[in-house]
């Protein structure tokens, strides 16, 4: 790594890459250690005590690897945890529903919208989102749809054309076709399915937390003045498979073989 102490990000698997990709596009600066917990996804079926469990293991590792902020790039993570592990630990953490909810509220009061917020069912389940969004937009209705599988889909490595991944999202949502018309992907892995959801839903408006969750990095970190800037990805599962996934989100060529990629396995309190 660079000699500026880098960000932490950590997700599931390879959604969270949606948000480092924004994290890189506004500060270039910016060094980045990335962890994705394919071993023990997806997070979207799990209760809250075991996502806290997996986010203080992997927060714990973060800082011992001397970062200067943790994002946490998983919705569900930040729809069950982010409370309870920002009092446990003395450090920055960013989740990604709380800069979603702020640019739902912008635009809900900008112009009428007709919004539906999706995510998984532990997200849906918790019902964060909802509740925030209401506390500043009461007189705006916001439908909550669970699209379970999408994660796991993504993360098999289905992209946004493919046939199954296209019947999920018209099972989850084509009741909705002109009923709504601005979508919140609450899951960092739903930007990547993003193509079939406009085939069910039509062309609609589309909040990406990833964005808001780079703008809410920046504002809550002090800006690296490193030219060097880097990126070590570590993953609790299959270096080869997280690095081809990597590799497509991301559109690097470099993480095409592990051992090119800096990709190191995680492997802090797995059995």
């Amino acid at each position: 790594m660079s000699g500026e102490r880098p960000i932490g990000v950590f997700d599931s698997g390879i959604g969270g890459l949606t948000v480092v990709q924004e994290i890189r596009r506004l500060m270039p600066g910016e060094s980045i250690i990335y962890v994705g917990d394919t071993a023990r996804a997806p997070y979207g079926g799990k209760d809250a005590e075991t996502l806290i469990s997996h986010g203080r293991e992997i927060i714990k590792f973060l800082i011992s690897k001397d970062v200067k902020a943790v994002v946490m790039a998983c919705g569900t993570s930040s729809s069950t945890s982010y409370e309870i592990l920002q009092k446990e630990f003395n450090i920055t953490i960013i989740d990604t529903i709380r800069p979603a909810v702020s640019e739902l509220v912008r635009m809900a009061q900008l112009q009428k919208i007709k919004p539906v917020f999706t995510a998984t069912s532990a997200t849906i389940k918790s019902g964060l989102f909802a509740r925030l969004f209401s506390e500043k937009c009461k007189d705006v209705e916001l439908v909550s749809r669970a699209c379970p599988l999408f994660a796991p889909m993504v993360e098999a490595g289905l992209s946004t054309d493919n046939p199954l991944l296209q019947f999920a999202a018209d099972n989850y949502l084509s009741d909705l076709r002109g009923k709504v018309d601005t979508l919140v992907l609450g899951c960092t892995h739903y930007p990547l399915v993003q193509g079939a959801l406009v085939r069910t839903l039509g062309e609609i408006t589309f909040i990406n937390p990833a964005t808001a969750t780079a703008i809410a990095t920046k504002d809550a970190i002090t800006p690296s003045r490193d030219k060097k800037a880097d990126i070590v990805y570590y993953t609790s599962g299959d270096t080869e498979s997280f690095s081809e996934l990597a590799r497509i989100v991301l559109k690097d060529y470099s993480l095409t073989c592990s051992k090119q990629s800096r990709i190191t396995s995680f492997i802090a309190g797995l059995k």
